[in-house]
């Protein structure tokens, strides 16, 4: 960000301006004593005073050919209005405070801050991955920096930090308190497949595409017999509901639909519930067998939180069919339902 140089150069001629002004009135009064009084209102008022201003402009033009001192000072007060304009175009030009460069200033000190805040969580989320927790002799051990340990050992990324409990007694001091540190990691796959092959029974992305391609977890799942629970939107199944079930069928995948109104008003806990007790009933793997749900924001989001509540958090597929739902609830690391009038 740049300060606007235009700012700056309005705030001088402002002044400058200012300051001719004042030199040439100051002039004028110094020509002219006898008829200083003429620049002066009159003592009714107002529109006294601007009436014997026109007279004296008048007695300017008339005896200008008479007086020197009076045809002298018309250069004069040309100069002093021209610098009052001037003034004033200046004045438009700035904002007070020099407000240009508060919000360079402001912008710098904003992205200082933000740069540091992101040094300090990558020196804390380092830290946080080595822990101070070691796996040696079947045992784990809570092991201080500098210890000398067994070259063996498996470090673990989480870290218990042990203390005196402060409700210790105080003879003895035995009782502990600590802070046990895990670290959860949310990790997710992202994969776009071309128009139209989604559910050609050649791509088999709904069923092996949430891991990656070549990796152990893939190989093995391709060895095994494969078993998927789906939820849809209701709209979506009048559309495309026999060609999801001939591609489960085609890749002779044992699977069951379970069809609802994905609507906003039905974006409810009860029906969080109701995928749930599918899932239950289907009786499904929570490490090998994700449930696959097609639809938009609201069907991700209401099959998303009954994945994670189901026996702790069950690998799910969201597949969106909105463009709402593409960029936003498809890869958003959240889900949700109304509840008691709130959204």
């Amino acid at each position: 960000l740049k300060c606007s140089k235009r700012e700056c150069v309005g705030c001088a001629m402002a002044i400058l301006s200012t300051f001719i002004a004042i030199s040439a009135f100051a002039l004028v009064l110094t020509c002219m004593p006898l008829q200083a009084g003429f620049l002066l209102p009159a003592a009714p008022g107002l529109r006294g005073g601007a009436h014997q201003v026109s007279v004296y402009d008048r007695t300017l033009r008339h005896q200008g050919s008479e007086s020197g001192e009076a045809s002298a000072t018309i250069p004069i007060m040309k100069i002093a209005v021209a610098a009052l304009a001037a003034g004033a175009l200046a004045a438009s030009m700035r904002r007070p405070k020099h407000a240009g460069q508060e919000r360079c200033q402001r912008a710098k000190r904003q992205e200082a801050r933000r740069y540091h805040q992101a040094l300090s969580f990558l020196a804390s989320s380092e830290q946080a991955r080595r822990g101070n927790l070691a796996q040696y002799d079947d045992t784990w051990h809570i092991v201080p920096a500098g210890e000398a340990v067994p070259p063996s050992l498996v470090f673990s990324d989480c870290s218990v930090k042990p203390s005196i409990s402060e409700y210790a007694s105080a003879e003895k001091a035995a009782e502990k308190a600590w802070i046990s540190h895990s670290v959860i990691s949310f990790d997710y796959r992202v994969v776009e497949v071309p128009r139209n092959r989604l559910l050609d029974p050649a791509c088999d992305a709904l069923i092996f595409g949430h891991l990656p391609a070549g990796s152990t977890q893939r190989l093995s799942a391709e060895a095994l017999p494969q078993r998927r629970l789906i939820v849809i939107d209701e709209t979506v199944n009048d559309l495309y509901g026999a060609r999801v079930r001939a591609y489960f069928e085609a890749h002779e995948v044992q699977h069951e639909i379970l069809v609802l109104a994905m609507i906003e008003e039905n974006k409810t806990m009860d029906l969080a519930l109701e995928v749930a007790k599918k899932m239950k009933q289907f009786n499904i793997d929570r490490r090998t067998e994700p449930v696959i749900a097609i639809g938009g924001g609201v069907c991700l989001d209401v099959v998303g939180l009954a994945a994670s509540l189901f026996r702790r958090r069950t690998p799910y597929i969201r597949v969106p069919t909105t463009t709402l739902s593409y960029v936003d609830a498809s890869v958003g690391a959240k889900s949700g339902v109304n509840f008691a009038g709130s959204k």
